[in-house]
């Protein structure tokens, strides 16, 4: 079982940066639950964050521990970790495709390679999410020919195939305009509900202050500290 019923945990982490690879994390201390949405505000301009990379075990805190289903990354097999890793999905806060494979063959290509499941389950999975999205289709085109806005969209997509136990979103509105918030939200909310935990990094008023998102425990991060926050409840129009 998890321990201590906890998806991930992050206990008084500590990361020095290096400069022009990551920022800084100084004594952060996290943990999800199942089933909980994390939404943490971050500083504009603030885009080397460790925190999804520390999250899947790709990078090692210099003191503290990251567990991920009770195990911690620093303690397990590179074979262990790659079984893990494959119940984490996530939006990658920059460039996150493979270049030589087209975007549904990057899209699938985690469900394909972990799972079982039938290659027309998955795909039939992945062209409906991209339906809720409103994207007409699963794009059959390499990532460079896409505009920014679908190729996000397309993220969102693998971010939310399957049933991932943890799902990393790093910024995912960057470069789609406002109007696919909700549809976004309403992804998130549909992928907690199935017993997933999700951490959403932002830096935009428009998401913080978001009246659907009231319930998620917040978070702020300014410099190298993570401070947890008490929502304000909006009442009234």
């Amino acid at each position: 079982m998890i321990n201590g019923n906890f998806i991930l945990e992050f206990v008084d982490v500590t990361l020095l940066p290096v400069p022009l690879d990551h920022a800084g994390l100084q004594g952060v201390t996290l943990r999800l639950t199942p089933g909980e949405l994390a939404l943490i505000k971050t500083e504009s301009g603030n885009e080397q964050l460790p925190l999804a990379d520390l999250a899947e075990g790709l990078l090692a805190p210099d003191r503290g521990v990251v567990r991920f289903l009770g195990e911690s990354w620093s303690a397990i097999s590179p074979e262990q970790s790659l079984i893990l890793r494959a119940g984490i999905t996530r939006v990658f806060d920059e460039h996150g495709w493979i270049s030589n494979l087209n975007v549904n063959e990057n899209v699938t290509l985690a469900q394909r390679h972990h799972t079982r499941r039938p290659i027309r389950t998955i795909m039939d999975e992945a062209e409906t999410l991209a339906r809720s999205f409103n994207l007409e289709a699963l794009p059959a085109a390499r990532p460079a020919q896409l505009p920014r806005r679908d190729l996000r969209r397309c993220e969102w997509i693998r971010a939310f195939l399957g049933r991932p136990q943890l799902v990393l979103l790093e910024r995912p509105m960057k470069g789609v305009p406002l109007e696919f918030l909700p549809r976004l939200i309403g992804a998130a909310k549909e992928t907690v509900a199935r017993g997933a935990a999700l951490i959403w990094l932002t830096d935009e008023d428009q998401v913080w202050q978001n009246p659907d998102l009231w319930d998620a425990t917040r978070y702020t991060m300014r410099g190298q500290t993570l401070t947890t926050v008490k929502a304000t409840v909006r009442t009234g129009n």
